[in-house]
């Protein structure tokens, strides 16, 4: 997930949310005093009794907390805009001190960490990758396969930004996180490769590799193995595999 992403996510939350007037994103509004145009992450415009109240919401994503400065340069930002109200949506928290000052000045402070930016965001999202934690794993195969003559239930997918894989064996049970350019059995024995381009496996009996893509097996795989497509892959499952 990168910044804009983030910016969009946070953007959704608030579209999500009812009752809370006109949601405007990525808007620009002059400064009171230069007349430049100055931009505003998402804005919230609310009518109350005839008069227009205008709430900015300020979404930082970094990987540090936020502190006292990152206060003040959006309570700057609100001053200039003629802001009635502050909020800023963090990723990964704030200090104290800056907790603090936004309680004095009445700003408010709002965690949406990535997880949760990505639900918003990442339709197919299986799970925060556990790799690198900064995407998640977007589940690109389910289905079953023949291997070694049977059928084998299968979940798979890659981490969005370092492709990190995941799969599921439905037949064992067993769960495996592959990095890039290696190799991992499940209990089976079959061998799980994962690359940049796509998650393969080779059965337990030595036949020929299969990618992983979709619900779909590779042409050239077609010939010796069989797929069976199985509606309904979100089961809303825990990680034991239990409903």
């Amino acid at each position: 997930m990168d910044w804009q992403e983030y910016e969009e996510a946070v953007a959704r939350m608030y579209e999500q949310a009812e009752g809370l007037g006109e949601i405007r994103r990525n808007v620009f509004f002059p400064d009171r005093v230069s007349g430049e145009p100055r931009q505003i992450d998402v804005a919230l415009v609310i009518e109350a009794k005839g008069h227009e109240i205008l709430v900015i919401v300020d979404a930082k994503f970094r990987k540090e907390k936020l502190d006292v400065k990152d206060i003040e340069g959006v309570l700057a930002l609100a001053d200039a805009v003629g802001a009635n109200k502050s909020i800023v949506v963090a990723a990964n928290g704030w200090t104290r001190p800056a907790e603090l000052k936004a309680r004095f000045v009445g700003l408010d402070l709002v965690l949406l960490d990535v997880e949760s930016a990505l639900d918003l965001m990442v339709e197919d999202k299986w799970e925060l990758c556990p790799g690198c934690e900064r995407d998640c794993i977007v589940l690109e195969f389910t289905g079953a396969l023949i291997l070694s003559g049977l059928y084998a239930v299968v979940l798979a997918g890659q981490c969005r930004e370092c492709r990190l894989g995941w799969v599921w064996c439905w037949d064992c049970g067993v769960h495996l996180h592959v990095p890039v350019g290696t190799e991992q059995c499940c209990a089976c024995d079959h061998a799980w490769r994962v690359a940049k381009e796509g998650v393969f496996v080779r059965p337990e009996n030595g036949a020929d590799e299969i990618r992983l893509e979709g619900c779909l097996v590779e042409p050239e795989a077609a010939a010796s193995s069989a797929q069976l497509d199985l509606p309904g892959t979100h089961l809303g499952m825990d990680d034991d595999g239990d409903q």
